[in-house]
């Protein structure tokens, strides 16, 4: 076993780790040769502690690449580190101006850089063509393949700009799914012509202007394969790198997902998805070992599974692209000025009427979901700290009507009662693919026909809403977002 094989191994793999110091084991990882690390919330408690967090990874070697994902909307890993969280892709699509879209890439890309981080895990270029779609929602900026791969070109210039790498994702398109891949393998059975018309659109237009990293999907498509996207050469290699003519890296989605996890282990899936021709295998999960990890990728070499020449070629863009960022023109940030702009607009945008200064707040919501946690509690947090004599509850799907256990439907009646005399704001996310909140919604207009309905997820969520009833849609949960139109309805 050569020095070299054993740098190659560890230089394909990108790995999660659990705290906000480096561990002795990553540290002498990253100094073996690990190709990237990623953080998530778990690693960030402020921008101090991140900024020092990325220089001591570096000191170990200075090409380490540091990645994380940052899309924007109602997740942001760094939010105790970002008083200005990036708006979510759909508002901006929504806006439908590049030259916002572009600023605003540039606004968080310049925070990460200032931080250490120099891969942005972002633009999502899936086009969200299912409104039943459970995971995609306002990751992406639209339903259309020229709405998406035009803000998608603009993030990834924008990104730029400040000076670090963007990350065109999830190959060859997740928007078509009515499957969680965190949960499940997916399955898109539309033809060829139909997948290049609409979910390879945004990827060559982005790969066109210069995408440095695309990421695969953890995604069937029948028509090229019958392994997951990540898993095959076909995708990969064969309509990613040679039809598509992409030279950059690429990098798996998390390995550790239901839909790869679920018939192998993520050792064999690294390992089968560097040979199908990604050359970073992302294992994201706090426990990730980054020395067993090694030593499979070493193993299926040295059992000729992996061929040695596909590893030193994934290893070896791996350290060009690392190279290539220590060496690029880092421009400022704008202070947060392009998500005040989107917040202003937003609210101009949309006759929002005045409700006082104490209305309640039902906020119907999506369940936390287990690869993200968002930043704020729900609405009538935000709400509170605008309107103090404001009110409300949360109310997830185990409040459901109907549900299980005996506060279901006891919660929707509780929150209606507790809104009785007060001005009421409903608010909903994805009511569209979500029966028990379009069910809870209807519920609640029924006796509350001067109720107003704020749509925080897609906008199509719109087309629920009753004549004659009011509302407006935000197009995301950005917490900047959210607090102008609460401004505007407390007024």
């Amino acid at each position: 076993m050569s020095d070299e094989l054993v740098r190659d191994a560890g230089g394909a793999l990108v790995v999660g780790f659990e705290g906000t110091v480096a561990t002795d084991e990553l540290r002498r990882a990253v100094g073996a040769g690990l190709g990237a690390v990623i953080l998530f919330t778990r690693n960030v408690a402020d921008s101090d502690q991140v900024a020092a967090l990325t220089a001591t990874l570096r000191a170990e070697r200075p090409d380490l690449i540091i990645a994380i994902d940052h899309e924007g909307g109602e997740f942001s890993h760094l939010a105790p580190a970002n008083p200005w969280p990036l708006a979510s892709p759909r508002s901006l699509g929504d806006l439908d101006d590049v030259d916002l879209t572009r600023a605003s890439a540039r606004d968080a890309a310049a925070t990460l850089a200032s931080l250490g981080i120099d891969l942005m895990l972002a633009p999502s270029v899936d086009v969200n063509s299912n409104p039943a779609n459970p995971i995609i929602s306002t990751r992406s900026f639209g339903t259309t393949a020229d709405v998406v791969s035009r803000h998608g070109v603009a993030f990834v210039e924008g990104v730029h700009e400040a000076g670090i790498a963007a990350c065109p994702k999830h190959f060859p398109g997740h928007g078509d799914v009515s499957v969680d891949s965190h949960l499940d393998l997916p399955r898109v059975d539309r033809s060829i012509d139909e997948v290049s018309a609409v979910e390879l659109a945004p990827f060559q237009a982005t790969i066109a202007a210069g995408a440095d990293v695309v990421m695969s999907a953890h995604i069937i498509f029948s028509a090229y394969d019958d392994q997951p996207a990540t898993l095959s050469h076909r995708i990969l290699t064969g309509l990613l790198r040679e039809e598509l003519g992409f030279q950059g890296v690429i990098t798996t989605d998390a390995l550790e997902m239901q839909a790869i996890t679920k018939t192998r282990s993520i050792e064999d899936a690294a390992v089968a998805s560097i040979r199908a021709g990604a050359d970073l295998a992302m294992i994201a999960i706090g426990g990730a070992d980054p020395r067993t990890l090694t030593a499979r990728v070493v193993d299926a070499v040295s059992n000729g599974t992996l061929d040695a020449g596909r590893l030193a070629d994934a290893a070896e863009r791996v350290r060009t692209l690392a190279a290539t960022l220590a060496s690029r023109t880092r421009n400022p940030g704008l202070d947060g000025a392009p998500i005040r702009d989107v917040a202003a607009r937003i609210v101009g945008n949309q006759t929002i009427p005045a409700l006082g200064p104490a209305p309640y707040v039902i906020d119907l919501t999506q369940g936390v979901h287990p690869a993200w946690n968002p930043y704020f509690s729900g609405l009538p947090e935000v709400f509170s700290r605008v309107a103090p004599a404001s009110d409300g509850v949360v109310l997830r799907g185990e409040h459901r009507l109907g549900g299980g256990g005996s506060q279901s439907g006891d919660a929707i009646a509780q929150a209606a009662a507790a809104a009785a005399d007060r001005p009421l704001l409903i608010a909903v996310q994805d009511a569209v693919r979500t029966p028990w909140m379009r069910d809870a919604l209807d519920h609640l207009l029924q006796s509350r026909s001067d109720a107003f309905v704020l749509c925080t997820g897609i906008p199509e969520d719109q087309a629920l809403v009753p004549a004659g009833i009011a509302s407006a849609t935000t197009s995301g949960r950005n917490v900047i977002v959210l607090e102008a139109v609460a401004r505007a309805l407390t007024r």
